[in-house]
């Protein structure tokens, strides 16, 4: 029987090797907290995780969390202008709905169900040192274990896929709740906010608390919108939130002014550094490992492309696992996964790297035109969930205003 170890327990690691576990496969998954830990502990990061995704938790039979967890139905796009109003409003449906789970809630659910189908769970915080011993044991290292300095030298930079050398975004997420007996009246689904200091994103989640609201600011650095810096209160936080929604995007703050913070560890404050790495890492001995999810392809967070991007990894990785049998897994393979992994993950980095640059004419002009065209609109909301259209369409600026011209806008 090949045994595999996935080093990391996010959404990556664990949705891999559950579906290995599935095909009786001999699977170690090694986590720094077990799950009681991770559902106790503090935020670990805000997702929208939309249709292909979830196919496949269903599709595992990991998906716990459906008639729970509040549907995500769409988009509500804002621009900023010069009053209170947006400049340009619209709002569009999404092909299927999307769902966002609290990871701390998905991931101890998951870390404990790998356990009770019979998965071998490690407790204990890996270096690249410590790989050797898992190479010598298993057959097949994969290292999923997020984004982070930590494996640099194994997992070095590919600078040609990678334009950015320092975080784009300031970001500063807290949940909410109604300090009424009435919910929150947010709109169903996300809620977009573009400004020109930085984005917006709220949408409702399913927490350790139950249902909260997701608000998320990432904010241009040295901007109006970069505030998070010193930062250590909840109340201090949630009082700037409250300021930056006032100053940046007005006309969702009459929506959350009976909100409250859901919880004193419901909260999170950071930069990403957006990088893709080489993913096939070289130890001493010579043993190669691959990487996959955030430690792989680290993109920034204003797209929701990280969770679904690594759903799509483990889909991928399992596949070629299964379909090798029982042939080495040497570099050839391990190189031949990743290609097909970046296959459609390259679309979800161009999709994020460019949401962090300002919006070209051709781009603003769809956002203007998906106000009075629905169908652009629909278009617009989905390249979230098929990071491949937006580049068959928005990308190029001809193709981008042909499309209009053909939609009458």
């Amino acid at each position: 029987m090949r045994r595999i170890v996935v080093v990391g327990a996010g959404q990556a690691g664990l949705v891999l090797a559950l579906g290995l576990q599935r095909h009786g496969y001999a699977v170690t998954v090694v986590t720094d907290r077990d799950a009681g830990t991770i559902r106790a502990g503090g935020l670990i990061s805000n997702q929208c995780v939309f249709h292909p995704a979830l196919t496949r938790e269903r599709a595992l039979g990991i998906n716990f969390w459906d008639g729970e967890a509040p549907e995500i139905l769409g988009a509500s796009f804002g621009l900023a202008g010069d009053s209170p109003e947006p400049a340009v409003a619209w709002q569009a449906r999404f092909d299927h709905p999307a769902q966002s789970v609290d990871q701390r809630v998905k991931v101890s659910a998951w870390l404990t169900a790998f356990a009770e189908r019979g998965g071998e769970v490690r407790i204990g915080k890996v270096t690249p040192d410590g790989l050797e011993e898992y190479a010598r044991e298993f057959d097949l290292v994969l290292v999923a274990a997020g984004r982070g300095p930590q494996f640099d030298a194994l997992f070095p930079r590919d600078d040609a896929r990678s334009p950015h050398r320092e975080p784009q975004r300031t970001i500063g997420i807290l949940y909410l709740v109604s300090g009424r007996d009435e919910p929150l009246p947010v709109y169903p689904g996300l809620t977009f906010g573009l400004s020109r200091a930085g984005e917006l994103f709220g949408l409702p989640i399913q927490s350790v608390r139950g249902p909260v609201f997701g608000l998320g600011f990432f904010g241009v650095p040295g901007g109006p919108m970069d505030v998070w810096d010193g930062v250590t209160g909840l109340d201090e936080h949630f009082e700037l939130a409250k300021k930056v929604l006032r100053e940046h995007f007005p006309w969702v703050e009459e929506s959350l002014a009976d909100a409250r913070p859901s919880g004193p560890l419901d909260v999170l404050r950071g930069r990403v550094l957006p990088i893709v790495r080489d993913p096939v890492g070289t130890l001493p001995s010579g043993a190669k490992v691959l990487a996959m999810g955030d430690t792989a392809v680290t993109n920034d967070p204003i797209a929701g492309q990280g969770a679904n991007m690594a759903a799509h990894a483990a889909a991928v990785y399992e596949r070629r696992i299964l379909d090798h049998g029982d042939r080495p897994f040497d570099e050839p393979f391990l190189h031949a996964a990743f290609a097909e992994y970046w296959e459609k993950a390259q679309h979800a980095t161009r999709l994020s790297n460019d949401l962090l640059a300002p919006p070209p004419d051709h781009v603003l002009a769809t956002l203007e035109a998906a106000q009075t065209a629905p169908e652009v609109a629909s278009r617009f909301a989905n390249i979230f969930s098929d990071p491949v259209d937006y580049a068959r369409w928005l990308t190029d600026e001809d193709t981008a205003l042909a499309y209009l011209a053909s939609k009458g806008a």
